[in-house]
C-alpha cells in the first residue's frame, strides 16, 4: 500500500495552490468509463485524501496522506462494498489498531512504529472474544488464551520469541457436560485464582487457591469429590529454631513431616544471616544467603536433584549480577555470561556443547541481544551468523546446516529484500524477495542440477498469477494460476467456484 499505482485513460483536474506547491485534484477512470480513483496530486505525487474504486463503481479504499505518507485511518472494502480492513497510520507506518473483518471473525491487532505489539484479539460475529495473543516486538510472547462461546478460557498457549513452548487444554467437559481434566480460574488481572483436576465431574487430586499477587493461600486434596483431611501432600510446614546460649536464633528452618522443605537460615551471634539453603522434598536445591526481606544476596549455587552443580553466581537484592555459569547435568559448562545490577544480561554470552566446543556467541545490551551473533556446529563450523539490534535480527544473515545454506537481509526482525538458498555444492536452490517477512515478487526454486523446479509470483504473501513446475529434465509438469492465493485454474482449465479452496 505504500506504493500507489494509478491506471487511467481519462482524468479531470482542478488546479489549486497550497503552500507554494502545485496541488491538483485528479480523477482517473477505467476503460469502461467508471471512476478508478480520485484525490490530490502535489508535484505529481499523491497527497491528502484519496479514494479508489472497483470497476463496478463501489469504493475499494479511502484514506489520507500527509506529506506523501499514509496517515490516520485507511479503510479497505471488498467488491460488495463491505469494509474488510481498517488500518491506522502515522508518518507512513502502522501506528495503533488494525482491524480485519473476515466472514467468521474480526481480528483487532495493535502496532507501534509498524511493529505488532500488545494484545491481538479475535472476536466472533457476535463480538464474543474467541482468542487473545500477546505480542512483543512483532513476535508472540507470553500466554495466549482461547475462549469458548460462554467466555470460559479453554486453552492456554505459552509463547517465547514467537515459538510455542507449552500448550495446555483446560476447562473442558466430557460428552455428558461434566467437568473433566484440569480446570483453572483467574482474577481480572490474569493471575490464576484457583486450579484443580476433575474426573467425570468430581474433584480428584490437589486443588490450590492463590491471592491476587499469585501467592499460594490454600491447598486441599480430593478423592471423588471427598476432601482428604490428612493428606500428606497438604501437610503444613513446621518452623523449627535452634538458639545460641545467649538466646539468639542460631538456625531457622522449615520441615514437612520431618523432612526439610523450603528455606533454612543460619545466623551468627549478631543476628546476621551467614548461610542459607533451599530444600525441595529433603533435597538441597540451592545455597547462598537470603536476607530478612527474603531476597537472595551474594554468592549462590543451584543444584540438580543429584547434587550436581546446576549454576553459580552472585545476587544483589534478589537479582542476578556479575558473571554467572550454568552447567549440564553431568557437570560440563553449558553457558557463561554476565548480568547488570538489575538482573539483565549484558556483554558477551557464550553457550557450549557438552564437549566444551563453543555453540553460540551473543552480545547483550540492557537485557536485549545487540550485536553479532554466531552459532557453530559441534565441529566448529559457523552455521548461523548475523547482527541483532534491540533483540531483533537486522542486516545480512546466513544460515547453514551442512547441506543447505540460506542468506539474506533482515530489517527489525523480518526478512527484507532478496534472499537466496544454496545446495551443498554452492549451486543456487532458491531466490526470491520479501517485504516485512512476506514473500513478494518472483520466487524461483531449482533442482540440484540447476534446472528450474518451480517459479511464480507472490503479492505480499499470497501467490498470484501463473506458477509453473518442471521435472529435473526441464519438462513442464503443471501450471497453476492463482488469484490472491487461491487456485483458479490447472493447465488453463478453470476450477469451478464450488471446488475452490480458500487458504488460511
Amino acid at each position: 500500500m505504500k506504493s500507489f499505482f494509478l491506471t487511467a485513460f481519462v482524468f479531470v483536474s482542478v488546479l489549486l495552490q497550497a503552500q507554494q506547491q502545485d496541488s491538483v485534484f485528479s480523477v482517473f477512470y477505467y476503460p469502461n468509463g467508471e471512476k478508478s480513483s480520485e484525490g490530490f496530486l502535489v508535484n505529481n505525487r499523491p497527497d491528502g485524501y484519496w479514494k479508489t474504486y472497483y470497476e463496478n463503481g463501489l469504493i475499494k479504499s479511502e484514506g489520507n496522506r500527509k506529506n506523501f505518507e499514509l496517515d490516520s485511518i485507511w479503510k479497505f472494502y471488498n467488491e460488495e462494498g463491505i469494509i474488510s480492513l481498517e488500518i491506522n497510520y502515522s508518518a507512513g507506518k502502522k501506528q495503533g489498531q488494525r482491524v480485519t473483518y473476515l466472514p467468521e471473525e474480526v481480528i483487532r491487532e495493535n502496532f507501534e512504529q509498524d511493529i505488532k505489539s500488545g494484545l491481538t484479539q479475535h472476536f466472533d460475529l457476535k463480538e464474543r472474544l474467541m482468542k487473545s495473543v500477546p505480542f512483543e516486538k512483532g513476535l508472540e510472547e507470553g500466554i495466549a488464551r482461547q475462549y469458548d462461546t460462554l467466555g470460559t478460557i479453554i486453552e492456554l498457549t505459552t509463547y517465547k520469541r514467537g515459538y510455542v513452548v507449552e500448550r495446555e487444554r483446560i476447562n473442558r467437559r466430557d460428552s455428558e457436560n461434566r467437568q473433566h481434566g484440569p480446570w483453572k480460574w483467574f482474577y481480572e488481572n490474569g493471575i490464576i485464582k484457583s486450579e484443580g483436576v476433575f474426573k467425570n465431574g468430581l474433584r480428584n487430586g490437589l486443588f490450590k487457591e492463590y491471592d491476587k499477587q499469585g501467592n499460594l493461600r490454600k491447598i486441599e486434596k480430593f478423592v471423588d469429590d471427598l476432601k482428604q483431611e490428612s493428606a500428606e501432600e497438604v501437610a503444613r510446614l513446621d518452623l523449627r529454631r535452634d538458639y545460641y546460649p545467649s538466646g539468639k536464633v542460631k538456625i531457622e528452618a522449615t520441615y514437612r513431616q520431618g523432612v526439610p522443605e523450603g528455606i533454612r537460615r543460619e545466623f551468627d551471634e549478631e543476628g546476621e544471616v551467614v548461610r542459607s539453603f533451599i530444600f525441595r522434598n529433603g533435597i538441597l536445591a540451592s545455597e547462598g544467603i537470603i536476607n530478612a526481606e527474603g531476597l537472595r544476596q551474594g554468592f549462590w549455587k543451584d543444584y540438580y536433584p543429584d547434587r550436581t552443580l546446576k549454576s553459580q553466581g552472585n545476587y544483589l537484592n534478589g537479582n542476578k549480577t556479575g558473571e554467572w555459569e550454568f552447567f549440564y547435568p553431568k557437570g560440563e559448562l553449558e553457558q557463561r555470561g554476565s548480568y547488570d545490577k538489575t538482573g539483565k544480561p549484558v556483554g558477551k554470552w557464550l553457550w557450549f556443547y557438552s564437549t566444551g566446543q563453543v555453540l553460540r556467541e551473543e552480545i547483550y545490551r540492557n537485557g536485549l541481544r545487540d550485536g553479532l551473533m554466531t552459532e557453530y556446529s559441534p565441529e566448529g563450523i559457523v552455521i548461523a551468523q548475523g547482527e541483532y539490534i534491540d533483540d531483533l535480527e537486522d542486516g545480512f544473515w546466513t544460515f547453514e546446516n551442512g547441506f543447505y545454506r540460506e542468506e539474506g537481509e533482515f530489517s527489525e526482525g523480518m526478512r527484507q529484500g532478496s534472499w537466496k538458498h544454496y545446495f551443498e555444492d554452492n549451486s543456487l536452490a532458491f531466490e526470491g524477495s520479501f517485504v516485512e517477512d512476506q514473500p513478494n515478487g518472483k520466487h524461483t526454486f531449482y533442482h540440484p542440477n540447476g534446472k528450474k523446479l518451480e517459479e511464480g509470483q507472490y503479492l505480499m504473501g499470497r501467490k498470484n498469477g501463473e506458477w509453473r513446475k518442471w521435472d529435473e529434465e526441464g519438462s513442464l509438469l503443471i501450471s497453476i494460476s492463482y488469484v490472491n492465493g487461491i487456485e483458479r485454474s490447472y493447465d488453463g482449465i478453470n476450477i469451478p467456484d464450488d471446488e475452490i479452496v480458500i487458504p488460511d
